[in-house]
């Protein structure tokens, strides 16, 4: 039996809620289990539907100002640019639900693209622009990607070079008609910028070339059930999963999610300093501030805390988002600077929040309110996130209030429901779950249950005033400065080394970025190893952010009786300088 949450043990109510947030919420009267009915309907459109609308509404307001570029494009011209890449990729073959990669970091292509996929039925799948040629390569053939959008060169980002490479055909190819045995299924690259890459189309010359064509017979096509977007992962077993996201789930989730920060309350200038192919970036900031008529900021082509503040002083933007670690880079820059932004709100998701960095952001960066957001890729973005009237205390202890018209519970090792304010795994389910792992139903299966629930793997306490707080993850994964990254895929390749016998990578508390990388290894007899010997090892197999800041040698491995190495106490051992 379900009741509104507003009459169950009222003492444990949030006092910053009031009673019309509450009764949405329908909890059990015992068990950890509630379900948000929903503050409106959910809306059955595609993301193209969705942008089309906000177009109408606001065809001359600035959509995008690109900092670093000197860009700026109205909705109307954002549209236009759009379609015009639609209608190249749909005359290079492309046909609906084909998969166009997006290997950029941050600038106009990567969001003309984003939008692009969505108008001509495609599926935009969004890749790392830190990662290394093998894993740009396993990301490639896990989706099967037709064609692919790539930056124009960065002085620490080598596209072209990386390319030439993994796909050496390229460079005698005719653009648009690739032919590699590796990469059967790409035939096209299209290259962003003034810097000829031999066998790609250029991204301005096909923009061109197709200017004032319509893609909306294509868009037409799409239907809300359809996929949109694919994200990468990482899992426990070290490679990238690729979760794919509904129309539907990102249309509403965007809204909801939009909606609460106040997004659509006025016309908001929205700075964006997280990567854009993650979903911090590309739904919740990006597609979120689009669905809610605002202008997106892109201050740098890669994160930067001092551009980000530069943009914001300069633009006086209202709104801003990020991880923890890159609030605590912010104000460490703002300390002795002249900068003055005047922000209306701040969203920091990723990572818990600490009561001294809400302050601190509040008051070094100028900031009316500061919120929390909770998600996970599988669940499209949103989760649970913070209420507007949450004060300081309510935002640093808790993940936030559930959101629109999803359930979750928490359940044990078992699988059964837990009571109210016990730990244990946190589930959840509904429309904005996941469609799956790209062309891996054993893995997709392992988290997203056949009656709909979605293991997250993190470990939670609900409570029935529609709250949360994490207090631990149950999966092997190590979240550095927002960025998940799996210890497996990091071991596997320390294992190589010819003087490592055994390695375990932990995450071990870091004030700036949460949790920092330690590698942990056991040595032949005789030998030695130093942190930048096994970062030579792992260059150019692993993108930067996965390489270890740390290195302690063991001659063993704490073990349970059945032999099982206990991270937790290697994670203890080091914290606590006994290794």
């Amino acid at each position: 039996m379900l009741r509104k949450s507003v009459l169950l043990v009222t003492k444990n109510i949030n006092k910053s809620s009031n009673l019309r947030w509450l009764s949405l919420i329908q909890a059990s009267p015992t068990e950890s289990y509630m379900k948000h009915i929903g503050s409106e309907p959910l809306q059955q459109a595609t993301i193209s539907q969705a942008f089309l609308e906000t177009v109408n509404k606001h065809p001359t307001r600035l959509a995008l100002r690109s900092v670093h570029e000197g860009a700026a494009l109205t909705y109307e011209q954002l549209l236009k640019q759009a379609d015009a890449l639609a209608c190249a990729l749909r005359a290079q073959g492309l046909q609906r639900g084909d998969r166009l990669g997006v290997w950029a970091h941050n600038c106009a292509a990567c969001v003309v693209a984003i939008l692009a996929a969505a108008r001509a039925g495609l599926i935009a799948a969004l890749i790392n622009p830190a990662y290394e040629k093998s894993e740009l390569s396993y990301c490639l053939k896990k989706v099967g990607v037709k064609s692919l959008v790539v930056s124009e060169q960065l002085p620490n980002r080598r596209y072209h070079t990386t390319l030439n490479q993994l796909i050496p055909q390229l460079q005698n190819s005719k653009p648009g008609r690739l032919s590699s045995d590796e990469f059967p299924e790409l035939i096209s690259v299209i290259a962003a910028g003034k810097e000829k890459l031999d066998g790609a189309f250029n991204f301005e010359s096909l923009v061109e070339e197709y200017a004032n064509q319509d893609a909306s017979k294509y868009a037409s096509e799409v239907k809300p059930e359809d996929g949109s977007i694919i994200h990468f992962t990482s899992g426990t077993t070290g490679n990238p999963k690729a979760g794919l996201d509904s129309q539907r789930g990102v249309v509403n989730n965007t809204y909801f999610v939009g909606k609460r920060l106040g997004y659509h309350d006025g016309h908001q200038d929205i700075c964006l300093q997280a990567p854009i192919f993650h979903a911090l970036g590309s739904v919740i900031t990006l597609l979120g501030g689009w669905r809610h008529g605002a202008t997106l900021t892109l201050p740098a082509p890669l994160y930067d805390a001092r551009a980000t503040l530069q943009a914001l002083h300069d633009h006086q933007c209202s709104i801003v988002t990020g991880t923890p670690t890159m609030f605590v880079d912010m104000l460490s820059q703002m300390r002795g600077s002249s900068l003055k932004p005047r922000l209306r709100r701040a969203l920091a998701a990723g990572a818990p929040l600490s009561p001294q960095l809400v302050r601190d952001i509040h008051n070094l960066l100028h900031v009316d309110s500061v919120k929390t957001l909770y998600g996970l890729t599988e669940a499209t973005a949103g989760l649970f996130q913070s209420l507007p009237e949450d004060g300081v205390d309510v935002v640093a202890d808790t993940v936030g209030f559930l959101h629109d018209h999803l359930e979750v519970k928490v359940v044990d090792q078992e699988g059964k429901t837990v009571p109210w304010g016990s730990s244990g795994e946190l589930l959840q389910r509904g429309y904005s779950t996941m469609m799956g792992y790209w062309a891996e139903p054993g893995k997709t299966s392992e988290v997203l249950a056949d009656d709909g629930w979605l293991s997250t793997g993190d470990k939670f306490v609900l409570r029935p005033d529609g709250y949360a707080r994490i207090v631990g993850r149950l999966k092997d994964i190590v979240v550095r400065g927002g960025e998940n990254i799996a210890p497996k895929e990091i071991e596997d390749l320390l294992n190589t080394h010819p003087d490592i016998v055994e390695s375990q990578v932990v995450g071990v508390s870091d004030e700036r970025v949460g949790e920092e990388l330690c590698a942990v290894v056991r040595l032949r007899p005789g030998a030695s190893i130093t942190l930048d010997d096994a970062r030579r090892h792992l260059a150019g197999k692993l993108a930067r952010f996965k390489m270890p800041r740390i290195l302690k040698t063991v001659d063993d491995f704490p073990k349970t009786t059945s032999g099982k190495i206990q991270k937790f106490k290697l994670k203890d051992m080091v914290e606590a300088g006994k290794i």
